[in-house]
């Protein structure tokens, strides 16, 4: 009894009524057919007239029944669709036309459902024929799966009054704020809040600078500080360092011991005392850190999925980009790095979050009299400076002699450059870099501080 009441996802009623109703109202054809499409339809002699309708529609003729008719039989499918008996029956099935969206919307249903059983039944014959290892799988099923939601969304157009109206309440509300508040992620930086009205959802930022300079700092920085002022979760994905290093750099900057103190492990009761107090401190952090070190773009894009499901991403973080790789392969370095870069934009947009991501220099820049970066020493650009909302470079100009002698000193004037910025100005702010605590911060925090002693 129960097999008996299993079958291919379709309606009938549905196909039956939206068909009708354009041969009775040929101004419903325009909406049906921006609509739907024959592969919507299941069975084979709505299929047909769909796909007449279509051909029609296509050539700017008029769509009747008499029209239909004519083409059916110029493609030979007129006595394979019922004939003229079966299109006037269609039409005299049709009490109104006044239902034909909803109908529209039951056919494409059914066509989601009848393509997602499709795809599951080629993942299941991908398991059992044992010829692809467990990540193939599961990256494939997704793939399809997500493949089949996105094919089937639709693009509805709206007046411009109504997006008028939209943005015009954003705007009053935003006016109705305090003048420092937010529109975004709290970054922990005054003057780059300034700038940006913190991270934005749906935004790829890019950071970068030369080695040593202190970005992976800025990005553990970032997300402390929207952790510490929001509640917001961070994945962090650190293509470059363990986490034993990251928290190593965390608890230096959250305990006020140097990393070289902590590393050593020499310390005194007081300062295990700062450390446990640090602990205390990031244990109430929402940061989930890639445990796995996940190297391929399409993995990091799965867990951030599954963080979103859960409700536990507000900011995505990757150190560092060029590091990333793609499990389907383009032609050259470049092209992959584009490839990647325009995934995350992606991400952030499907996700709804901000998505920084950090990135390398060219070598180029180490060549040149001025080590000022622009946005053409993002390496193997491509497309990174177009895909981005936002670029920021970090700066400081070398010491005299050694250039890496600026790590030694404790605390390091440092530019942040916004060279981008897709909503806002470009501009620059300026930070200290404390980088024996792995640490950035405001120049107006440290002369106050000052002030105050």
């Amino acid at each position: 009894m129960m097999e008996a009441q299993r079958q291919i996802p379709c309606s009938r009623e549905a196909e039956n009524y939206v068909l009708g109703s354009v041969l009775i109202e040929n101004r419903l054809a325009p909406e049906v057919v921006s609509q739907l499409d024959y592969t919507d339809f299941y069975f084979q002699e709505n299929i047909n007239i769909m796909n007449a309708i279509i051909a029609l529609d296509k050539a700017k003729k008029e769509i009747d029944v008499t029209s239909v008719i004519e083409h059916l039989k110029q493609k030979n499918l007129f006595e394979a669709t019922g004939g003229g008996q079966y299109l006037f029956e269609l039409m005299d099935a049709i009490p109104s036309v006044a239902n034909v969206t909803a109908y529209i919307q039951i056919i494409k249903e059914k066509s989601v459902e009848r393509e997602l059983l499709r795809k599951m039944q080629e993942i299941s014959n991908r398991i059992l024929d044992h010829k692809f290892s467990f990540e193939e799988l599961i990256d494939s099923a997704e793939r399809d799966i997500i493949e089949v939601i996105n094919k089937r969304k639709t693009v509805d157009l709206i007046r411009i009054d109504s997006a008028t109206d939209k943005v015009l309440s954003i705007i009053e509300k935003n006016k109705q704020k305090d003048v420092d508040t937010l529109t975004g992620l709290d970054t922990g930086f005054k003057g780059l809040n300034k700038i940006t009205f913190g991270f934005q959802k749906g935004e790829l930022l890019i950071l970068a600078a030369r080695p040593g300079i202190g970005k992976s700092a800025l990005a553990l920085n970032f997300a402390t500080n929207v952790c510490e002022s929001t509640n917001a979760h961070v994945a962090f994905f650190s293509l470059e360092m363990g986490i034993d290093q990251l928290l190593m750099r965390l608890y230096s900057s959250h305990s006020g011991l140097t990393l070289n103190k902590i590393r050593s492990g020499k310390l005194n009761e007081t300062e295990m005392a700062a450390l446990y107090a640090a602990k205390t401190k990031l244990d109430r952090f929402n940061i989930y850190l890639d445990e796995a070190g996940a190297t391929d773009v399409e993995e990091l894009v799965t867990v951030c999925r599954k963080l979103k499901r859960d409700g536990k991403l507000d900011l995505i973080i990757i150190d560092y980009l060029q590091l990333l790789t793609t499990r389907r392969k383009t032609m050259n370095r470049v092209e992959e790095v584009s490839k990647i870069s325009r995934q995350l934009k992606m991400l952030a947009r499907e996700l709804d979050v901000p998505v920084l991501a950090l990135s390398q220099l060219s070598r180029y820049i180490e060549q040149r009299d001025d080590k000022r970066p622009v946005l053409s020493d993002l390496r193997e650009s491509g497309s990174i400076e177009q895909d981005a909302d936002i670029v920021m470079f970090l700066h400081r100009e070398p010491s005299k002699g050694d250039e890496d002698t600026t790590r030694k000193y404790r605390n390091v004037k440092t530019e942040l450059i916004i060279a981008k910025n897709r909503q806002g100005v470009t501009d620059s702010i300026f930070m200290v870099f404390k980088g024996a605590y792995s640490m950035f911060s405001s120049i107006d925090d440290i002369e106050l501080k000052a002030r105050s002693e």
